[in-house]
């Protein structure tokens, strides 16, 4: 069965909808043969009784727009028939102030829209009085939904009529001023009939309106393309006069549903050269949005837009002076914090305020780490930015949601710092590991997912073939991957059990061992026996996989230094290793021996290997 609204079922809105149509083709077929007849006076009645149709508040909103179209399709002949004057044989002035004593307001606007777009075009009057005279005299309906319709009738009548630059109503009819002036107007009253919309009615329907709300929130976004469609919409005039205003208004509105759908048409519709060069107004407006605003579609938006513009050779240079990362930076700062404002008991209470009264900081994650990659992708070598970002991050956690110590982040909330650690490490390698707060980072992550970053740092290493060159680097790599190497304090007494899971983990760890290059002999010593320390504290599991790995990178040590001996013999010159066969040796028979107990196959194959180097010694 159909659901109950305000409206009526869905039989009884099919059944007005379909008296409303019979009305107006009806008044339609008069009206044509009306126009056939050059009558204006029944023209202008049978017009005038065909609009008396959209004055109803029976109809749904989407039944209503319905109607309203086939409405609009047949003002279009009445249009075409002011618009020519040997047909109707009277001044514009004339015919401007006659439809004005029609009996209703509703029909009367519609008439007077329309006689105006005519009497624009026919340029007996400056288009920028009329325009204004119209715009001023649709203050009158307020109705929410019909007052959005007949402001969403003018802008379609007048788009093409606006003395724009270069139009051919400019001058005598007005500039740029004057249009945008319009268009601004007629967005101002729409946004604010649209907000009207979700009060009519009784509470329990507040749903559904606000999901009809929804739907005709197009007839407002329409007024912002008319303006970035307009000729003399230059980046200075956008800049200076346009933005401010439009921001202002948006700003001025309270209401989430207006402020997120507005923020994101204006990423959409105006180009992003213009976001570029207003960067800093649009981000402080942003920061005054009401805390409720997802504000995380709306950044992330607007930073890939900016990332894909700039990326090209062309948009690169409109970067010249602009420090597009400090903006972001500052800015967000104050977005996030502004989300994240503790729950209050008013009605005003942060949308982002989750259970037990602690902030949702899964968008704000997710901004953080869109800001991470458009960082990344505009700034590839700046390692000092990304530190910047997740030391930002940490803040956030920490003083918003008391993240830190026991407490640790699950959820979505745990794969965006996932995220925010794995998109340095594509492209800055090792290098993260040189950051103040990429590890400190880890420390707001559980045991599960601290693995997972582990095991993404392996993988990044091994499949991408970076060198370890130093002992710092690799104690650094390896603190970092500590949740892989043995057992913390938080390790789940379940970690191993997965048999397949746990054997790919550490040979995946074992394969660094094929990492280490240096041209200095003792240093890869120094390497082996570092990594030796770590895969030492990992336990009888652990060992089985990880210690062969350390007894053959120490094992190819062996032809090193003996070559490194003849070419001294020879009396080449060169550096001498420190580093002897002997100790090597001995390194082997610890490692061997501390594997016999754990897996005594793989010991005996070990044993034999190096007995069969010593044998060549």
């Amino acid at each position: 069965m159909a659901q109950q609204s305000n409206f009526g079922g869905t039989s009884d809105q099919d059944r007005l909808l379909d008296e409303a149509t019979a009305v107006v083709k009806e008044q339609t077929f008069y009206l044509k043969r009306a126009i056939d007849n050059d009558n204006t006076r029944e023209a202008l009645k049978h017009a005038s009784n065909l609009i008396c149709e959209l004055r109803t508040s029976l109809l749904s909103p989407k039944n209503y727009y319905e109607l309203y179209m086939q409405v609009f399709q047949e003002m279009q002949h009445l249009h075409a028939f002011f618009s020519d004057s040997s047909r109707h044989k009277r001044k514009m002035v004339d015919l401007y102030e006659s439809v004005q004593h029609a009996g209703n307001i509703l029909p009367r606007l519609y008439l007077l829209a329309t006689v105006g777009s005519a009497y624009i075009k026919s340029k007996e009057a400056p288009a920028k009085d009329i325009l204004k005279d119209v715009s001023e005299l649709c203050k009158g309906v307020q109705h929410p939904l019909r007052g959005l319709f007949l402001r969403y009738y003018l802008s379609q009548m007048m788009k093409d009529k606006l003395p724009d630059t270069g139009s051919g109503y400019e001058g005598d009819g007005g500039d740029i001023d004057d249009a945008f002036d319009f268009i601004f107007g007629n967005f101002d009253e729409s946004n604010r009939l649209w907000v009207r919309i979700q009060h009519q009615g009784p509470q329990k329907d507040k749903t559904r309106r606000e999901k009809e709300r929804h739907d005709l929130r197009v007839l407002v976004g329409a007024n912002l393309v008319r303006l970035s469609q307009l000729e003399g919409m230059t980046v200075e005039y956008y800049s200076t006069t346009a933005l401010p205003k439009i921001l202002n208004h948006i700003v001025s509105v309270k209401d989430t549903m207006s402020q997120q759908y507005l923020f994101e048409s204006m990423i959409q519709v105006f180009p992003d050269e213009f976001h570029i060069k207003t960067l800093e107004q649009l981000l402080t407006a942003y920061a005054k949005a009401l805390p409720s605003v997802d504000m995380k579609q709306v950044v992330v938006t607007l930073m890939n837009r900016l990332a894909a513009f700039l990326s090209d050779s062309e948009g690169g240079a409109e970067l010249a002076g602009i420090d597009v990362f400090s903006l972001f930076r500052t800015h967000l700062q104050q977005i996030l914090e502004r989300t994240l404002q503790p729950p209050q008991s008013s009605q005003g209470a942060s949308a982002a305020a989750a259970p037990g009264g602690v902030p949702d900081v899964g968008p704000c994650l997710e901004i953080q780490a869109a800001f991470m990659q458009f960082t990344i992708s505009l700034y590839p070598g700046k390692v000092h930015y990304v530190d910047l970002i997740l030391g930002s991050t940490s803040e956030i956690l920490t003083k918003y949601c008391g993240f830190g110590g026991t407490e640790k982040l699950s959820g979505s909330g745990a794969d965006k710092v996932v995220d925010l650690l794995s998109f340095p490490l594509k492209t800055l390698s090792l290098s993260v590991l040189e950051m103040e707060h990429y590890p400190a980072l880890l420390g707001y992550l559980d045991f599960h997912t601290r693995k997972r970053v582990a095991n993404s740092m392996v993988k990044t290493v091994t499949e991408d073939n970076h060198s370890l060159v130093s002992v710092e680097g690799v104690n650094q790599l390896f603190r970092f991957i500590e949740p892989l190497l043995r057992d913390m304090q938080d390790t789940p007494p379940t970690e191993g059990h997965d048999k397949e899971t746990f054997a790919s983990e550490q040979q995946q760890v074992a394969k660094l061992a094929h990492q280490l290059r240096s041209e200095d002999i003792d240093m890869e010593f120094q390497m082996v026996t570092a990594m030796r320390g770590f895969f030492g504290q990992g336990g009888p599991q652990r060992l089985a996989f990880t210690l062969p790995s350390t007894f053959y990178a120490a094992l190819s040590l062996v032809s090193k230094i003996r070559a490194a001996e003849q070419r001294r013999a020879e009396g080449e010159e060169g550096p001498t290793p420190t580093v002897t066969v002997k100790k090597v040796f001995q390194f082997l028979h610890k490692t061997v021996t501390a594997l016999q107990q754990i897996s005594p196959e793989v010991s005996l194959q070990m044993w034999l290997v190096a007995a069969g180097s010593a044998d060549q010694v």
